[in-house]
Formats: C-alpha cells, structure tokens, sequence
C-alpha cells in the first residue's frame, strides 16, 4: 500500500499505529487526532529509534588530483555540515537529529516522549539500497508465511548481504544512439518517445498513450543488462489498458491525459505531459495548465468516425478513476508494463525503436 492510504486509514481510525515521522504526529494533532511518538520495543526493554540520513553526498574522485577543487568541495560539506546549515533545512514541526557532535539537537514537542531514548543514543540508521530492500522484502514476506522467526529472518538477512555478487552480467539491450529526456516545445521528449514507440510495437496497437510518469531518464548508448533495462520503466507498477475507440473517442482520451481529470494523473509543467505513440499532438499551454488542440495521424487530422486500437499506460489508481463512458471499455493487462516489457528485451535481442516528434506545444 502507499504512504496516502496509510495516512487516510489511521485518520479514519481503521488503524492504530503506523511507521511515520515527528512531522506526522504535527499534522494529526492539528487535525484533532491524539496522536503521539513511540519508539520501537525490544523483549530486553531497551527502546530504539530508526533514522534516515538526508544529508548523503556523493564526491568526483578526481577531486584528489586537483587539490585546490578538493579544498572547495570539502569547504561546502563543512558549510552543509554546520549548526547553522542544518537547522535552516527544518521545516515546522520536523526534527533533525544531527549525527555531528558540534550540533546540538533541539527536540519539537512532538518527540519529546523519545528524548531520553535519543540522549542513549539509541538510534538505527535506516540504509537505502535496492540490496536492502530486496533483501528485507525477501525476510520479512518469510517471516509473515511462518517461514521464519526473527532469528532466523535476522540470519538470513545478513547471509543476503554478505554474499558476493557476479560482476559478469549478460547485456540484454544494446542502443546504439543517446536521447535525451529533455522536453521541446517543438517534438517533445525524444527518450520517451522512444519507450513509448517501442512499447507500441510490443503490444500492437495503433496508437499507444503514456502518462508523464511512466519512463525514467535518458536513454544511452550503452549495453544494458537486464536490470538497468528494468529501471526504464518507473518503478510505480505502472500498467497497461487497452480499447478499441473511434476517432472522436481517441481524442476524448487524449484530451484527458493531456489536460487531466479529477482522480487521474494531471500534468503540472511540461517535462509531466502525456507521451503519445502513432499519432501527433498540439497543445497550448496555459496560466492554468494545457488544453489540447489538434490531433493528427500521419499529417492527417483524426476523423470522428476513424476506428483505433488503443493502449493507454498508467497507474491502476489513475486508471480506475477514468470517466466512465459507456462506448469505451478498458481491458487490463494482467502483467505490468515493467514485466511485459522485461520479456521482451531478456532475450537479448531486443531492438529500440527511433523516436519520433509527437507533440508541439504553443
């Protein structure tokens, strides 16, 4: 489940407690909710806080041979790392617990009921990595089933880890070209383009339209192996439907995923416009968003009484909000678009297609 049906079950009392923040316990109580911090239990007594590290830096290592940029770079993470600098990244009502001894912690009554757990210095650091997150999602499914207790969890977590991984991964998608995810007025988003024409291929539809949230980052020229290939899909279970619509109902659904609807995704600037496949868009944008204007098929202006198969890509959420119309009926696929999409390039022979300008914006 998601961070907001969380927070809508606890607010509507269907549940008890949940894993949040400082910030959170602020929010219900200016709600009206008797909300309050809690540490987690150990069968010993002690009590634990888990934390996030927000501050992670990443540093060039050529800065070692110039010494003069080493000496800059290490200024700005002295003027990060300062009391002055972490105190200014505080929002109301959060907490920063600084892990440099020359800061000092100053608590919102909000964690106040934890302090003497943090003057211990009782305090996890939660480490972000897709082997983390693997692995615990691995555990913890384990231990849910019966497979597992804590123990045994624990055990298995950290044999996980420590194993060595192959360093030898197959490439199972060679692209030839880089295309930029930059947005142009005049063409649109040249790497997306690219996912959303060869995802039109893959499924065999006329026309195939993409959210702006379906596809990640650049695509390079470089050999991918099958898990860079996997991150071109955002990791957001993104699914595929598909109808067969006459013209005026494909530029009623064009219309919608350009200019939003109330419960689906609505672009909010331009790089969150919809990526549209087989077909070519005007928009015109707005102090209040964008209204589509024309829709065209091969230079042609879409007919009304014009037949297409159509494969729309978006979130089940978004998706199941869809104004109903009774003339077009979505049929689901039943695997992801991150799946079916994985099928198609684990061969290794998989061939992208060239992207094309979709879109021109006024």
């Amino acid at each position: 489940m998601n961070y907001d049906d969380i927070v809508e079950m606890y607010q509507s009392g269907k549940l008890a407690m949940y894993f949040g923040s400082s910030a959170a316990v602020k929010m219900f109580q200016d709600q009206g909710i008797n909300t309050t911090f809690l540490p987690f239990f150990q069968e010993n007594g002690e009590k634990w806080l888990m934390t996030t590290p927000y501050f992670q830096v990443a540093l060039n290592r050529d800065l070692t041979q110039d010494e003069t940029r080493r000496k800059k770079a290490v200024k700005v993470l002295s003027t990060m790392l300062s009391e002055d600098a972490q105190n200014r990244v505080i929002s109301d009502g959060q907490d920063l617990l600084s892990y440099s001894q020359d800061v000092d912690f100053k608590l919102t009554e909000y964690l106040k009921d934890v302090k003497s757990v943090i003057e211990e210095n009782h305090m996890y650091i939660r480490i972000a990595s897709n082997d983390f997150f693997s692995v615990s999602k691995d555990v913890v499914s384990k231990m849910i089933s019966g497979e597992y207790d804590a123990e045994q969890a624990y055990q298995s977590f950290n044999t996980q880890l420590l194993e060595e991984k192959s360093t030898s991964e197959n490439i199972v998608l060679d692209s030839k070209k880089t295309y930029s995810n930059r947005f142009h007025t005049s063409g649109g988003n040249e790497a997306y383009s690219v996912m959303a024409n060869t995802l039109r291929g893959i499924y065999g539809t006329d026309v195939l339209i993409a959210t702006g949230n379906s596809f990640t980052g650049n695509v390079l020229k470089a050999g991918y192996t099958e898990k860079m290939a996997r991150d071109m899909i955002m990791p957001n279970s993104l699914s595929a439907y598909s109808s067969k619509m006459s013209g005026v109902e494909l530029k009623e659904t064009v219309k919608n995923f350009v200019e939003g609807y109330e419960g689906g995704f609505t672009p909010f600037n331009r790089g969150s416009l919809p990526v549209v496949s087989g077909i070519s868009v005007e928009v015109k944008e707005t102090d209040d968003g964008y209204i589509l204007s024309k829709v065209t098929k091969d230079g042609k202006k879409v007919q009304d009484e014009d037949t297409f198969t159509v494969t729309c890509l978006a979130i089940s959420k978004h998706m199941e909000a869809y104004p109903a119309d009774e003339n077009i009926v979505f049929d689901g696929e039943d695997t992801t678009v991150k799946d079916t999409w994985t099928g198609y390039i684990s061969d290794g022979d998989a061939i992208l297609a060239e992207p094309e300008d979709y879109m021109t914006l006024r």
